[in-house]
């Protein structure tokens, strides 16, 4: 009881004016404001963003301003009276009827105590807006416009448990320091509107792979081949179901030698440099050699060019797996998965080739695209299959939306293939869309360096063998294992399945 009254006598001292009112009001409140909505986030009672923003950095913020105004209300009293400070407080509990000697000794150990209590309520709220700025969520929500794009394809992602610090900030107070100024001019960037839309890629100051990927994958270890199938459906009447199967050799029978990991291998090197350093369209490629050396491959159409070469790139993971975390879909390929996995229909007439066209279609906004696939799918059945029972109709309407809305933003400009995955490569006429000129200009993936474009001194090309990744079982077949199962070859494609058939036997 004794120390609450002398609690109040040191509040009164502080009311001199209404700056000192308000500076005591301020952190007052927000002090066990702080505390009532911590405890309703612990149970469970606030889960939203915004409550951890107002809760870890602007009640905070206000708390500070209010210590901020006790001395200036104090300098202002000051001011007005042309007394010491001393002397205006000494006024001050005089005309109060408070003895001045006995105040001191009963009120200096309050102010002790308060200014712990300031001191250890900042370093607890700074420590706990540092976690909570560490979580994904924080990542992804707190700047909805321009990180919910990444957020929606995150979430859905394979890493979608890994939070976002563990890619996008080093370890070392020296990284935290430079993550932290670069979210301020976020911050700044956003209110302001000042950034990109949409963000460009690819992430320069990205940390290495060695640091991030590293932690859980690894080169050395043997993983040796990936068998892989892939559904694919035709944009016929029954959608026909098709078989690509592809046994990739992530590192084949001689280790990382061999295989797609041989390019980040501690045996070998690779090195390039790209136009505009966006990693796409390769100016030369070179390989280093037993001797320290290194074997060059330059790219036949920047010859006579004048194109500014950047500081060259050593290869590591996220040169192919450039998305993978954030992961946006090619809408072929996200109708097929949809298929597969049973969230569209795949016995709904034509389901393949109009959804395709309603979620490619050009839409001003996002609400105007949902609208727009629902009209159309809705249409179309209504006036080609008026007849015919849907009962999967909603489901399916519903799961294509979500892959539209995953996908497409316009608020951020963000659109199909805005932001392609290198990880693989396009195949969209069989072998010729590779092993033709006029298309393999336009492959990407892989062929930004396996194509016949990038040449060494003696003009040879980099191969660009179907098989020097993967053995090919099937490709738009009705069998998964369609060339292991033929046994007779008469047509050029049995021929072709035939040599595919006895390279996977022969390799493995």
């Amino acid at each position: 009881m004794e120390f609450f009254k002398r609690y109040i006598m040191f509040i009164q001292l502080l009311f001199m004016s209404w700056i000192g009112k308000l500076g005591v009001i301020l952190t007052s409140t927000t002090f066990m404001s702080f505390f009532v909505l911590e405890g309703l986030t612990v149970i469970g009672v606030f889960r939203s963003t915004y409550t951890g923003i107002v809760t870890y950095f602007i009640i905070p913020i206000i708390f500070v301003i209010g210590l901020i105004l006790l001395p200036i209300a104090w300098s202002v009293q000051k001011k007005e009276t042309g007394k010491t400070l001393h002397n205006v407080f000494i006024d001050k509990l005089k005309s109060s009827g408070v003895d001045v000697q006995d105040f001191w000794e009963k009120v200096i150990p309050i102010v002790l105590i308060l200014t712990v209590v300031n001191v250890v309520f900042l370093v607890a709220a700074g420590s706990s807006a540092m976690h909570y700025m560490d979580q994904s969520e924080f990542c992804g929500t707190a700047c909805h416009e321009i990180m919910g794009p990444e957020w929606a394809v995150y979430s859905v992602s394979p890493h979608s448990r890994v939070p976002c610090v563990d890619c996008h900030i080093g370890e070392g107070v020296k990284a935290l320091a430079s993550a932290k100024l670069n979210g301020a001019w976020q911050a700044v960037s956003s209110i302001f509107d000042l950034y990109d839309k949409p963000i460009g890629t690819p992430i320069h100051n990205l940390r290495p792979a060695r640091e991030t990927c590293g932690k859980c994958h690894w080169p050395e270890k043997h993983y040796g081949s990936k068998l892989v199938k892939h559904k694919r459906y035709k944009e016929d009447e029954t959608n026909t179901l098709q078989y690509t199967t592809l046994n990739l050799k992530v590192d084949a029978t001689n280790g990382v030698g061999t295989g797609i990991h041989w390019h980040v291998s501690e045996e070998n090197e690779v090195r390039y440099s790209s136009v505009d350093d966006i990693r796409e369209s390769m100016i030369w490629v070179e390989v280093k050699k037993e001797n320290g050396e290194y074997h060059r491959f330059n790219n036949t159409h920047f010859i006579d060019s004048t194109i500014t070469e950047f500081e060259p790139r050593t290869m590591d993971c996220v040169d192919c797996h450039n998305r993978a975390t954030h992961i946006y879909e090619r809408p072929d390929a996200a109708m097929d998965l949809a298929l597969a996995n049973g969230y569209v229909d795949a016995s709904l007439p034509y389901i393949k080739r109009e959804g395709l066209a309603a979620i490619i279609g050009d839409y001003p906004d996002k609400p105007s695209g949902l609208q727009g696939i629902e009209d159309r799918l809705r249409s179309f059945y209504a006036i080609e299959y008026s007849t015919m029972e849907t009962p999967t109709l909603d489901s399916s309407i519903a799961a294509i939306q979500t892959i539209y809305k995953r996908n497409i933003h316009p608020n951020m400009n963000i659109g199909w293939n805005t932001y392609p995955n290198h990880l693989g490569h396009k195949v969209e006429f069989g072998c010729f869309s590779c092993h033709n000129f006029m298309q393999h200009e336009q492959s990407d993936g892989c062929f930004r360096c396996h194509n016949r474009h990038l040449v060494d001194e003696k003009g040879n090309s980099i191969s660009d063998e179907c098989t020097l990744c993967h053995s090919i079982l099937s490709m738009g077949d009705e069998d998964p294992l369609q060339y292991i199962l033929d046994n007779e070859f008469n047509t050029f494609d049995e021929h072709k399945n035939k040599y595919f058939r006895e390279e996977y036997l022969k390799t493995f």
